[in-house]
C-alpha cells in the first residue's frame, strides 16, 4: 500500500497527512487515526470534513503548499508565532 491520506477540512484545506501504510486501506482508517473518538468522527463528517489517499504527485500539489501555509484556503493568511506575554495563560 503506497501514497497517503489527506485529511481535508470543509473548504477543502488539507489540514493534514499520514503515509497509507501506517493506517490501513479504508477512508474510515484514516479518519479513526486523526479523531480517535466516535462522536468527534460524526461530527466531522457531518461538518464536510473528508479522507482522500492520494499518491505522492497529488500530495505535493494538493498537500504540500496547506501543510506549508502556503494555500489560500483562508484568505492567504498565515498564521504567525506571537510571543506571550508576562502572566497570559
Amino acid at each position: 500500500m503506497s501514497g497517503f491520506w489527506i485529511r481535508i477540512d470543509p473548504v477543502g484545506h488539507v489540514a493534514g497527512s499520514v503515509y497509507a501504510s501506517a493506517v490501513g486501506d479504508l477512508a474510515e482508517d484514516a479518519h479513526k487515526e486523526f479523531t480517535p473518538k466516535v462522536a468527534d468522527r460524526r461530527r466531522e463528517a457531518s461538518e464536510g470534513y473528508r479522507h482522500e489517499r492520494v499518491e505522492r504527485a497529488e500530495w505535493q500539489r494538493r498537500a504540500r503548499p496547506c501543510l506549508l501555509g502556503e494555500c489560500r484556503h483562508y484568505g492567504g493568511r498565515t498564521v504567525q508565532d506571537v510571543p506571550l506575554t508576562e502572566g497570559a495563560a
